[in-house]
């Protein structure tokens, strides 16, 4: 109480100076430290105050935040308590940076960030005090109340030791313009730490190691922001991307920190995608999730569909996208996955993709057909296709319909191949499990809280159903790919890898970027036969590093180059027998 007391005579004595300046008296002022508190929500909450401080920022220009920083002008002795507070406002005001302001308002939690609302009186003395010096935050933090204590106040926000401030997501910035920002890129959990114990702990630091920031703007922007922050490839901002330390208003937007700049942004490297290394005279193979490739009926009126395109013009963008991509991979087998499940016939989707792959270049494809009319039930399957000129198929293509690919998991697809450079044979086996989503509430396929999500169960049974049918065919050097949706410590992996399969990539290789944390849904397993074989491994960031809005659903940003052309990355190996 005493403290309290002396913090408030001390804002009276601001006050008085303040009337002296502008004209008027004011009564009482509540320090905006004793606003905030030490909680997170403030003590003084639905309660009308008056308090003085320097304006640090004002976005309340039309399209911009509808309000103004505060940051008091003689901070007080606690470290846990906050010295800035936003002000929301209805008008726009010609505040500048260093006015000193009175209001009295109400005070609010909107999206958890401490504001005062429904101003009753301002005033302002133009240029009364200098600027607040910025103080400096580290990423990670180091508590959730660590963040708190700087709430609406003024930072310079960098990077732990080693590493670079780097975009880790941004599928926010085209409806309303923030991408997140961490201290190095973000894992999955479990895509670099055990299940359980560990992927949680994990999880807790990932959340205190990342920042929203804000194009300063309320509404959708019309033009992407942050365009000195674009590649090259296709002008967008990639996740990858390295930045200067960032100067601007520390704030919370519903449990997730925000920063709203003050200071232009400046790159420190600009992430450009990679292309497929050439691969001379070695044997390519290439896993792509196409994300739901339906082409209706094969006419212009069978749209929209179950999936995918939702026009025969969005098909024709979409198909445009993954030709681009398929021909710079120039593999000489693809494995596919989310092809319509419409058969082989000439108006399929499969069928229709191979015509238009043949037509743009020189090598000449053809699919690997099981003695079945479709793959299972599911509305998608899984797809091989192989370059005649490189490989030819001994026998007809192989599949398992039968336990856990009876349904969630899609049935597998099998290929012997002889290379026609080698005469080696090898086996080429398609793959996609069961997703995480659509979690049931009980039973072993429920979210178990361990960083594998729901649907766990069933990916082990599908993973141990897969290995045993792979072996009772004898099939030769096997190379299992595809989308497994499991990550790279995920019990489905480490059972493949327990039945002699090498997993060519590496724990930071990562074909997906999902809630702003990159991990490998898609795998490349090899026999270990072959495993002294493999050349080159490359996951191909065509598509998890760049922004939703670059794919073919979107025409003011539609480029028919590969990127974004699905939303995971093809996988390569190439192999020298």
């Amino acid at each position: 109480m005493k403290k309290l007391l002396i913090a408030t005579a001390l804002l009276l004595s601001t006050g008085t100076a303040f009337a002296q300046q502008c004209g008027e008296e004011q009564a009482s002022i509540t320090p905006i430290s004793v606003i905030q508190g030490h909680a997170w929500q403030s003590p003084l909450l639905d309660q009308e105050v008056t308090t003085a401080g320097t304006v640090t920022a004002n976005w309340t220009a039309d399209n911009e935040l509808a309000g103004f920083f505060l940051q008091s002008n003689e901070p007080d002795d606690d470290p846990l308590s906050s010295e800035g507070i936003f002000v929301s406002v209805a008008n726009e005001q010609t505040f500048t940076e260093g006015d000193l302001v009175v209001v009295t308002g109400r005070v609010a939690e909107v999206n958890e960030q401490t504001r005062l609302v429904d101003v009753s009186a301002m005033q302002s003395c133009p240029q009364a005090r200098p600027m607040p010096a910025p103080v400096t935050v580290r990423l990670p933090f180091k508590s959730n109340e660590q963040r708190e204590q700087y709430e609406n106040m003024r930072v310079t926000l960098v990077a732990s030791d080693g590493h670079d401030l780097t975009i880790s997501g941004h599928y926010q910035l085209p409806r309303h313009g923030y991408f997140d920002v961490s201290s190095g890129r973000l894992f999955t959990p479990s895509q670099i730490v055990e299940p359980g114990k560990s992927a949680r702990e994990q999880m807790q630091r990932n959340q205190l190691n990342r920042v929203q920031v804000d194009d300063n703007s309320d509404i959708e922007p019309s033009t992407l922001p942050f365009s000195a922050l674009t590649s090259k490839a296709q002008n967008s901002v990639r996740s990858g991307t390295t930045l200067e330390p960032i100067v601007g208003i520390l704030t919370e937007f519903r449990g997730r920190a925000r920063i709203q700049p003050t200071e232009a942004i400046v790159a420190k490297h600009i992430d450009e995608p990679e292309s497929p290394n050439e691969k001379g005279d070695h044997l390519r193979i290439s896993s792509f999730n196409v994300l739901n490739l339906f082409n209706g009926n094969g006419e212009q009126n069978g749209f929209p569909t179950e999936r995918g395109a939702q026009s025969f013009d969005a098909y024709q963008r979409q198909q445009t996208k993954i030709l681009s991509a398929l021909v710079e991979i120039d593999a000489d087998v693809f494995g596919l996955m989310e092809v319509e499940n419409d058969g082989y016939g000439p108006d399929s989707a499969i069928v229709q993709l191979v015509n238009e792959l043949n037509s743009e270049q020189s090598s000449h494809y053809v699919i690997a057909e099981p003695r079945a009319q479709r793959l299972g039930d599911d509305q998608i399957a899984v797809g091989l296709i192989y370059n005649r000129n490189r490989v030819k198929p001994l026998g007809h293509a192989h599949t398992l319909t039968e336990g856990p690919f009876r349904s969630g998991s899609r049935p597998p697809l099998a290929q012997v191949f002889e290379d026609k450079q080698t005469s080696k044979q090898f086996t080429v086996v398609v793959n996609h499990f069961k997703s995480k989503g659509g979690c049931p509430e009980q039973g072993a396929n429920a979210n178990q809280r361990d960083g594998q999500y729901c649907w766990n169960q069933q990916r082990v049974d599908s993973a141990k159903a897969l290995t045993e049918w792979i072996a009772q065919n004898d099939f030769p050097a096997p190379v299992l790919l595809g989308d497994f949706n499991a990550y790279f410590k995920e019990d489905p992996i480490r059972y493949i890898e327990s039945q002699g399969f090498t997993n060519v990539s590496e724990a930071e290789d990562y074909s997906y970027v999902f809630d702003s944390q990159a991990g490998a849904l898609d795998h490349v397993f090899v026999d270990k036969t072959l495993a002294e074989s493999i050349t080159n491994v490359q996951h191909i960031h065509y598509n998890s590093d760049e922004p939703t809005v670059f794919s073919y659903e979107d025409t003011e940003y539609f480029e028919p180059g590969p990127y974004r052309s699905s939303d995971h990355d093809p996988v390569i190996i190439d192999v020298e027998f």
